[in-house]
């Protein structure tokens, strides 16, 4: 079933492949297109800031939430349909979930990490309801992957690993799952 409403984590860092922004124009754009209103980090930078552009430029809502120490020029995204400042990145996460049906992990960072491992832990815990995905663009994921299967596997972990995220090969892979 298709969101109205992502919560989307992503990378902000500008020094990385090309091949992640041309992936991340395949979402928001995709995003945009299908009526899917994205929460993010606010950011300008990195494939946060370019999913945002993109989504923009394609007649989507973007709503940015972002702590008040990086509210500044340069880092917080200037051209959003709503933008949300809060106290620190502690609640940033929690005010991103709200109201969402959806999150989406799009390869990033240790920021990335943070937050979709908070929110598969919420899921475990039954205090996330809604479905988690993962883009996992040029195997970024992998690693996790592994590492959730280890944990599985030595019993640390007792949902089916399947009842706590779905993973996708690539953004286009992940919209059309929503299409039929």
């Amino acid at each position: 079933m298709m969101p109205k409403r992502v919560s989307l984590f992503c990378s902000s860092n500008d020094q990385i492949s090309d091949m992640y922004f041309s992936e991340a124009e395949i979402l928001g754009r995709g995003l945009a297109e299908m009526g899917v209103e994205i929460v993010f980090g606010g950011a300008c930078l990195g494939v946060m800031g370019r999913i945002a552009d993109t989504a923009l430029a394609h007649g989507g809502k973007v709503i940015g939430v972002i702590p008040e120490y990086l509210n500044k020029k340069g880092i917080v995204h200037e051209n959003l349909t709503e933008l949300i400042v809060v106290s620190d990145f502690y609640d940033r996460k929690r005010v991103m979930l709200q109201g969402t049906e959806a999150v989406i992990a799009f390869p990033g960072g240790v920021g990335t990490l943070d937050e979709v491992t908070e929110v598969i832990a919420l899921k475990q815990l039954g205090e996330y309801k809604a479905p988690i995905y993962f883009v996992n663009f040029l195997d970024s994921w992998q690693s996790l992957f592994d590492c959730l299967c280890e944990l599985k596997e030595r019993r640390m972990i007792s949902q089916e690993l399947e009842s706590l995220y779905k993973s996708f090969p690539s953004s286009e892979e992940l919209i059309n799952s929503w299409l039929v």
